[in-house]
Formats: structure tokens, C-alpha cells, sequence
């Protein structure tokens, strides 16, 4: 038995080894912005209009505020290689926690934790564990499933008392995703109040107290209600989802390969999940229905939301597993994430080490460092502007979708003006004069470039797929 606990522990290794192979040129789009509000916090303090855009006092909340001063602070410090660090420490926190939340389910049995635990942050690497909030957040929602677990099982566990500590946690660092740990709640508190009807089981007293003293934790934070309500105006946009591929709905009727692959990912976690349902049905609580359910009802609404899916289900089968395998032959499980790891080496073909560049524009902006600095009026597009932001241009447009909706800017509706432009549907000779743009970065082979192009703007630099242009 000592053996097979020790080669259990060696499955943590697998995704510790594959995070380091994981190639972020393709993910760090957004990580710009972030450097960029946390320099401002840690040199200004917390800021209540926007500082990077062309725009004018626009009202905005920096919903993570948190997790860009310590992103910033690992950069600023230790560079490229201190956010790899910073990202590989959340991951062994996530790694723990998915650990720990699997021995609840596996009833203490550490070599299927280990296994499974190591399988689920396998599946997280390929797309969550990355340097946005989200990876904070993430943690946060698995230690809130641990504590919930745990309180589930064993009413005389006191770590239910640390909801209040998570909720100011993810107020600080990604405001936006602070209604999930309540909506997360919501399934044990059904079950709980069925309890305390059948048996008067009293544990929902204990957990309504915890909610409550969480919601009451959640204006700790600069912006005090505002950041709570975050989510309510900042998605469901229509625009926002045609033009950011992880907040789409699931299809799988699709032209656009990220989004198919995605769908059929979410479809087979579903698919999974119902076989658990059925191989299980015997041993299954209310509120892993109930959690499969309304999880599972979210995904298909938001790829983005799979890591919700992932995470609050897929613990739940190592019981499956614990239960029905031989365990003397247990020990040739460790083949399984060795054959998932070398699949995602052989589909991933390219491999580099952890290094943050925006390879997509670099060169322009090395180009545009070159112009006269205080002439410049600088339009750029939705991923490319954060990027620009950070080199110090104040820009049009950058990846922050939720700054530009009127709802949150409490001004204008400056990301539908953004997509009239991408979709021609907009006179851009008006929209050069409204802003009075003398240099553009743009896509190839648009028709706003070809505009551009066709009409009194040179061609400086280009890039890939990128072109810079300026005033003639």
C-alpha cells in the first residue's frame, strides 16, 4: 500500500511538468492591461476614471484591481519569468485544492485524488490556467466547493466560517465573477433546506449566516456596491459575444475552429457527467444534480464558463472510480494522464518557453516609437490596443470590453461604435474626424485598412497581419 501511495503522489507531477511547456503567445492579450492598472494603483492609487483611452472621463471600475497589482508587482520585478512563477504557484494551490476536494469524494483514498486532481488541472492548463484573473478566481471557486464539500459531510466542521475571507478575496481581484460563489451556494442550500424539512437537519443555518456575512464582506472593496453589481451590466452583450470568442454560446455549427473544438469540449463533459449520473445514481446527492445542471446550463451559454463545469463536477467521479476499480491492479492508472499529457504534446506541436511578447504588433510599435510621440493620435483595435496602452499611447480601443458600454462608462456606447467600424457599417471619414485619428494600427485585408489605404494614409510599418499607417 505504500507504494502505490507514493507513485500516486508522482501524478502531480504531470501537470506541473506540462505547465511548463505550455506555449502563452497566443494568451496574453489581455495581460497588458494589467500591468498597466497596476502600475497606476501602485503609483496613484485606485483610480475612478479611465487613464489609458483617448476617451474623456470615462467612469470605470477596476474590477481587478487586486490581481493587477500583484501580477504587476511579479513583472515588474522578476519579469516574464516572475509571472510564469506567480502563475506556477496559483496552480499548485489549485492542484492542493482539487486534491483535497477529490479525498471527500474518494473517501480518503489518496491515489485516485492524486490521479484525479491531476487529470482535472490537466484539462484547466489547456485553456484557464493563464495570466488573467480567472486563475484567481478559479482557486477561490474550488476552495468554496472544498468548504462546501466539507460542511456537506461533516456539520461539526468549522471551515464553512472562511466563505466571508473568499468573498473579499474575489471582490479584490475579479469583481466580475463575485455573484458565483453565491450562485456555487445555491445547490447545497436547496439540499440543506430539504434536510432541515425531512430531519431538521440544522445546516442550513449555519451556511444562510456564512452567505450572509459574504454578501455584507463584499462592499470591502474601493468601489463598494458598484463592484458587486459588475457582472449585472458588463455581460449578456451581443456584441461583446460576437466579438470574443469564449463568451459565445455553444454550437457546434460553426465555421470557426476555436469555437467548434470548444463546443465539442463542453459536450463531452456533458456527456460524461450523464454517464457518472447513471453509473452512480445510487450514491448521488441533490446537489451535484443541481450543480450539473445549472453548471452545465451556464457553459451552454458561455464557452467560458466550461471552467465552472470542470470544476464543480468532475471531483465528484473519482467516487465512481474508488468504488468500482480493482485496486490491486490500481496502479497501472498512472499510464492515464501519461497518455493524455504526450496527446496534447502531440497535437501542440509548438512549444516555447514562458516569455510575454505581443508578437502580433511588436514590431509596429517599435516603428511608432519612432514618430513624434505628442502628435499622435492613435487608433487601434480591440486586442491589439492594451498592448500600445502599456508602451504609453493613449488609444481607442483595447481588450477591456466593459469599460466601453455605456452602462459601466456612463457616457457612451463606444463598443458598438467599435464593431460598426470592424462591420462597415459606419461613414469612416466621420469616424476619422470625430476622433481626429492621424495613425492607425489595423488588420490586413479589412475594409476599414483598404479605406485607409485607398484614401490619404501611408503604409510605415506591417507586421504579420498587422499594418501601421499615418496621416501623408
Amino acid at each position: 500500500m505504500k507504494r502505490k501511495i507514493y507513485i500516486g503522489y508522482l501524478y502531480f507531477l504531470l501537470p506541473l511538468f506540462f505547465f511548463t511547456l505550455i506555449a502563452y503567445a497566443s494568451q496574453v492579450e489581455d495581460i497588458w492591461f494589467l500591468f498597466s492598472h497596476g502600475k497606476y494603483v501602485l503609483e496613484h492609487g485606485i483610480p475612478h476614471t479611465d487613464f489609458l483611452t483617448i476617451h474623456q472621463n470615462l467612469h470605470f471600475v477596476m474590477q481587478q484591481w487586486g490581481f493587477s497589482v500583484i501580477i504587476y508587482f511579479f513583472y515588474h520585478h522578476l519579469g516574464s519569468m516572475g509571472v510564469f512563477f506567480l502563475l506556477g504557484f496559483i496552480n499548485l494551490l489549485i492542484i492542493y485544492f482539487l486534491y483535497r476536494l477529490c479525498m471527500i469524494h474518494s473517501s480518503n483514498n489518496r491515489y485516485y485524488s492524486c490521479l484525479f486532481a491531476s487529470v482535472i488541472d490537466v484539462i484547466l492548463e489547456l485553456a484557464f490556467i493563464i495570466p488573467r484573473p480567472q486563475i484567481i478566481s478559479m482557486l477561490l471557486f474550488i476552495i468554496t466547493l472544498f468548504l462546501l464539500e466539507r460542511h456537506y459531510y461533516d456539520s461539526l466542521d468549522k471551515k464553512i466560517v472562511f466563505l466571508p475571507l473568499l468573498s473579499i478575496l474575489l471582490i479584490n481581484t475579479h469583481a466580475s465573477m463575485w455573484p458565483m460563489l453565491f450562485v456555487i451556494c445555491i445547490p447545497y442550500i436547496i439540499e440543506y433546506l430539504i434536510l432541515f424539512f425531512k430531519k431538521k437537519d440544522k445546516k442550513i443555518i449555519t451556511l444562510l449566516i456564512c452567505l450572509i456575512i459574504s454578501f455584507i464582506c463584499g462592499f470591502l472593496n474601493p468601489y463598494g456596491f458598484e463592484a458587486m453589481t459588475y457582472s449585472i451590466r458588463s455581460y449578456g452583450i451581443p456584441i461583446a459575444n460576437e466579438l470574443i470568442i469564449e463568451m459565445h454560446y455553444f454550437t457546434l455549427h460553426t465555421s470557426d475552429y476555436s469555437l467548434f473544438c470548444n463546443s465539442l469540449f463542453i459536450l463531452c463533459i456533458i456527456i460524461a457527467n450523464i454517464i457518472f449520473c447513471i453509473k452512480n445514481y445510487k450514491h448521488n446527492s441533490i446537489h451535484y444534480y443541481l450543480l450539473f445542471l445549472g453548471l452545465s446550463f451556464m457553459a451552454l451559454l458561455n464557452i467560458r464558463n466550461c471552467s465552472f463545469l470542470i470544476i464543480g463536477t468532475m471531483p465528484f467521479f473519482v467516487s465512481v472510480c474508488h468504488r468500482e476499480i480493482n485496486k490491486e491492479i490500481s496502479y497501472k492508472l498512472f499510464i492515464i494522464p501519461i497518455v493524455i499529457i504526450l496527446s496534447i504534446i502531440i497535437f501542440q506541436y509548438q512549444r516555447n518557453f514562458y516569455k510575454i511578447k505581443n508578437t502580433s504588433i511588436n514590431k509596429l510599435i517599435e516603428c511608432l516609437d519612432h514618430e513624434n510621440r505628442q502628435d499622435i493620435i492613435l487608433y487601434t483595435g480591440f486586442n491589439e490596443g492594451a498592448y500600445a496602452e502599456y508602451h504609453g499611447y493613449s488609444v481607442y480601443m483595447d481588450s477591456r470590453m466593459e469599460v466601453f458600454l455605456k452602462k459601466n462608462n456612463q457616457k457612451e456606447d463606444i463598443l458598438e461604435e467599435y464593431y460598426s467600424v470592424l462591420m462597415g457599417k459606419i461613414d469612416y471619414k466621420q469616424f476619422i474626424q470625430k476622433y481626429h485619428f492621424n495613425y492607425f494600427i489595423v488588420p490586413k485585408h479589412t475594409a476599414f485598412s483598404q479605406y485607409l489605404e485607398e484614401n490619404e494614409y501611408e503604409i510605415i510599418c506591417h507586421e504579420k497581419d498587422m499594418l501601421l499607417l499615418k496621416e501623408k
